[in-house]
């Protein structure tokens, strides 16, 4: 039995979600009052006030170690294995060690991370070192970014080491609140572990 009440109105509500859907104008913004939008993510952040639109700013240099890594082993023609900040005459760089052939190079970069600001010591690479960089198919520059994308912290030093048989890149973190945390990624697979 056919019901023709249900039937127009049912035909109405299509035809209305039909035009609302193909409207050319834009939908309306939602309405949000200050008090239901969240901007601390760092809780226990003591630089934080309810109301900050973002996070403070990262130490100096923080965020360039990624870059760093990268920069060092583009601009030497290397590989960067490991890295470390460093007070050069008061300016903050980072120490970044290379292997370049049968060398280790220390390169310091800027502390953005942008700039080769200096050649450092030239010294043979170590057996151990190479070995470890011959089984590495992950970057220095890749774990960190891993490690970085994973747990939300900025880079403040990077070692390639052996845990349990397991070549790793051992990563250690600073987060907003100043905390520091270390990160361990496989350097075969990547995997953060």
């Amino acid at each position: 039995m056919r019901h023709p009440g249900r039937v127009a109105a049912i035909a109405g509500l299509t035809a209305g979600l039909v035009v609302g859907c193909t409207s050319s104008e834009e939908p309306a913004e939602p309405s949000v009052s200050a008090s239901e939008v969240v901007t601390d993510r760092e809780p226990d952040n003591p630089e934080m006030t309810p109301g900050d639109d973002a996070s403070p700013d990262p130490i100096s240099g923080e965020d360039g170690a990624v870059r760093a890594l990268s920069t060092a082993a583009e601009e030497l023609d290397g590989q960067a294995f490991e890295i470390d900040r460093t007070d050069d005459a008061g300016e903050e760089l980072w120490e970044v060690s290379v292997a370049v052939g049968d060398e280790k190079v220390e390169a310091y970069v800027s502390a953005d991370g942008n700039a080769l600001v200096r050649e450092g010591e030239r010294e043979p690479l170590d057996a151990e070192d190479r070995r470890r960089l011959q089984e590495a198919t992950v970057t220095a520059s890749e774990a960190a970014t891993t490690a970085v994308r994973e747990l939300g912290a900025t880079v403040e030093d990077v070692d390639l080491s052996e845990e349990r048989g397991v070549l790793v890149w051992e990563i250690e973190l600073r987060t907003t609140d100043g905390a520091t945390t270390e990160a361990r990624v496989d350097a075969v697979s990547g995997e953060l572990l």
